[in-house]
């Protein structure tokens, strides 16, 4: 018993502060960060799959500690929250054997929850998240007006030149972009991470294949609501209904678009086509106003009526 401790202690330590090495790339190192951003939760994972929850959540904050020799405490503080809890989320799921699929969404929480963690703790240092946010458009504002002065104007740095409009359609579109990124970074590390537990000997399966994956019906469900719930609003001049149906909208067709896309996909395929030509007609969809929208809503009967047959198959094969 003595003897597994003290190889948990030494293995904890030693992938803290391989975590703590991740992160530092990440914050410092321009090119070497964009691939250690997506290992960051990896040594957490390693941790809790090889010795439980319990020494991956030392080893995440030994992690913590060991950051803060390096920055001040509150940016290694919100990168903990951030990045450790994602990295014992996914290693927590990989052990209790979930499915692909839902070891991203647990994982999109978990990261979608530390993102908002940063948040409160920005509200409790400033007494106000906004001063936060301003302080970040005034950083976009400079670089857009250094853009413009070395590029010329365009209608890209344009719309940073009205500070209260900006504000305004990023605080409009703020829910969807941190569960689209949330959700981003879950894939991103789970296929980054599938790869590299593979050679710990920790085999996760792999997501279907593009063209044979399909969304939960609920997820048409949803565009359903919150596109009769932003009608609703805007008819009936409701704005927070207006605001919370567009942006569960925004976020949901995407997905139909992904659920599009994987129909295209199957069928080109089924022709014996490059993979090239698939890319293209879906670059074409999405690049075309009118067909982009009409994407939106194929998803969704999609969804509902399983054109491809994937969830139960054909009938004459049961």
């Amino acid at each position: 018993m003595t003897r597994y401790n003290t190889r948990a202690l030494v293995e904890s330590a030693l992938l803290a502060v391989i975590g703590m090495v991740l992160v530092l790339l990440g914050q410092y190192v321009p090119f070497l960060g964009i691939a250690a951003l997506f290992l960051w939760p990896l040594p957490s994972a390693l941790v809790v799959l090889r010795h439980g929850m319990r020494w991956g959540v030392m080893a995440s904050i030994i992690t913590a500690l060991c950051l803060s020799l390096f920055m001040n405490w509150i940016t290694a503080l919100s990168l903990w929250v951030l990045f450790g809890l994602t990295g014992l989320t996914f290693g927590y799921a990989v052990l209790k054997q979930f499915s692909p699929a839902k070891i991203i969404v647990v994982t999109s929480a978990a990261f979608l929850m530390g993102i908002l963690s940063e948040f409160l703790l920005a509200y409790l240092l400033t007494g106000s998240p906004m001063r936060y946010l301003d302080e970040m458009l005034r950083a976009m504002q400079a670089s857009a007006g250094l853009t413009e002065k070395a590029l010329g104007p365009s209608p890209f740095t344009d719309m940073f030149k009205d500070f209260d409009l900006l504000k305004d359609q990023i605080l409009k579109v703020l829910p969807f972009t941190l569960v689209f990124s949330a959700m981003l970074q879950s894939y991103i590390n789970f296929e980054v991470l599938r790869r590299v537990l593979d050679r710990f000997g920790h085999h996760l399966d792999p997501l279907p294949p593009f063209s044979r994956r399909i969304f939960p019906e609920y997820i048409a469900h949803g565009a359903i609501i919150s596109y009769t719930a932003a009608v609703l609003g805007i008819r009936y001049k409701l704005p927070v209904v207006e605001q919370v149906g567009q942006n569960i909208f925004a976020g949901v067709s995407f997905l139909l678009l992904i659920e599009t896309a994987s129909v295209v996909s199957y069928y080109i395929s089924r022709q014996g086509l490059p993979k090239v030509f698939s890319v293209l007609t879906v670059f074409y969809i999405v690049a075309n106003p009118v067909l982009n929208v009409l994407a939106v809503f194929f998803g969704m009967i999609d969804i509902l009526f399983d054109f491809r047959r994937l969830r139960y198959g054909y009938l004459n094969d049961m």
